[in-house]
This record gives structure tokens, C-alpha cells and sequence, in this order.
């Protein structure tokens, strides 16, 4: 019985495994879609929200199997619950890849990173990459120092977001607020990106060690 659950919970993470690729592979198109001016990779984004929510939609569904067949005592039950939570937020990753395609979409043709801000959206969008590529490698490799490692790429890239939002709230600025605005969003969901990768992060941590890393609590 041991060895059918252990079995369940590696396929699950296998499959966790894949939505944090998929997640990953939506930053990608997001950003090129941004920087690029590029519309299809927007919408290549864009159609990307099915498979995300079917992911995580079969994540939860085996978790109820594990959870109604094998009866896990508390100390796996967490584990179960961890999982559940990382679909979850991984999703929503995915997600705030798909608003930033959306605001790429909605200037076509024009492009949003052509002022002096461009320096500092480049580098969140390179941190983000970072960021995901960290976090589809932790489902495959499970180590714990590389996953930890994403809270403090993370820390990079808040210190940028604020940057970015300093700038754009500088009254001597100038430029249209629609502009603006959009800047300050795009910071933005880069900036929640790197958040839910930090709790994936921290729940991953827990979901090998049992324990919670010390910097969430």
C-alpha cells in the first residue's frame, strides 16, 4: 500500500512537473510578444489558458484519488494538501502570463517598451526566465538549495519592480498615462510571477523535507 502511494504522489509531481513547464512556456511567449511587437506569440499565449487549467484541474483530481484511496496518515496528508496548492499557484502563474500577452496584444502595433524603462522591464522579464526555468528543474531534480535559491533570484527582481514603479510615479517623467499605466502592470504581473514562484517554492521545499523553510516562516 506504501509503495501504490509513493507511486501516485511521484506521478503527481511528475504532472506538476509539466504545469510548471507550461507556465514557463507562457512567459516566454509573453515576453517575446512585448519586446517583439509580436502578435502571434501573444496569442500562442493566449490559447496556452486550456492546457493550464486542465493541468491543474488533473493535479486536484488525482489528490482526491490519493486522498480517498489511500487513506494518508497526517504527516503525507500535508504532502497531498502541498500538492494541491502548488497546481494551484502555478496556474496562476500561467495566468499572469496571459496579462501581459494581453497588454501586448491590446498596443499592437505599437510597442510599450520603447522609453527609458525598457533597461528595467528587460531585466524582470530575464529574472522571471530565470525564475521558471529554476522551477521546472526543481520538480525533476528536487534540489532543495537550487529551489531555495528562487526566493533570492526573487528578491532581484521586487528590487527592480520598485525601480520601475518609482520611475513611473516621478512626476518630471513625462509621457501619456495610458503608458504609464501599462508599464506599471506589466511590473507588475512580472513582479507576481516571481511571488507565486517563491510559494511554489516554499511549498515544494516542504512537500520534499517535510519541514518549512525557515525564510517563510
Amino acid at each position: 500500500m506504501r509503495a501504490l502511494f509513493t507511486q501516485q504522489l511521484d506521478e503527481l509531481l511528475g504532472r506538476l512537473g509539466e504545469l510548471a513547464e507550461l507556465s514557463g512556456q507562457g512567459l516566454a511567449l509573453a515576453t517575446k510578444a512585448l519586446f517583439d511587437t509580436d502578435l502571434d506569440a501573444a496569442q500562442y499565449a493566449l490559447d496556452l489558458d486550456e492546457q493550464l487549467e486542465d493541468l491543474q484541474v488533473d493535479c486536484s483530481n488525482r489528490a482526491v484519488k490519493i486522498l480517498a484511496l489511500q487513506h494518508p496518515v497526517a504527516a503525507d496528508l500535508r504532502l497531498v494538501f502541498s500538492a494541491v496548492r502548488i497546481s494551484t499557484d502555478l496556474e496562476r502563474m500561467g495566468q499572469l502570463t496571459q496579462h501581459i500577452a494581453r497588454v501586448a496584444r491590446r498596443r499592437f502595433p505599437d510597442r510599450l517598451v520603447n522609453d527609458a524603462l525598457r533597461d528595467e522591464l528587460t531585466q524582470m522579464a530575464e529574472l522571471s526566465a530565470v525564475i521558471a526555468g529554476r522551477l521546472s528543474d526543481a520538480f525533476t531534480d528536487l534540489d532543495v538549495d537550487s529551489i531555495a535559491k528562487i526566493r533570492v533570484v526573487n528578491a532581484e527582481l521586487d528590487d527592480v519592480h520598485s525601480r520601475v514603479l518609482s520611475a513611473v510615479e516621478e512626476p518630471s517623467r513625462g509621457g501619456d498615462v495610458a503608458t504609464a499605466i501599462d508599464i506599471a502592470l506589466i511590473a507588475r504581473f512580472y513582479g507576481r510571477f516571481g511571488d507565486q514562484a517563491v510559494d511554489v517554492a516554499d511549498r515544494l521545499i516542504f512537500f520534499v523535507t517535510g519541514r518549512r523553510p525557515a525564510s517563510a516562516a
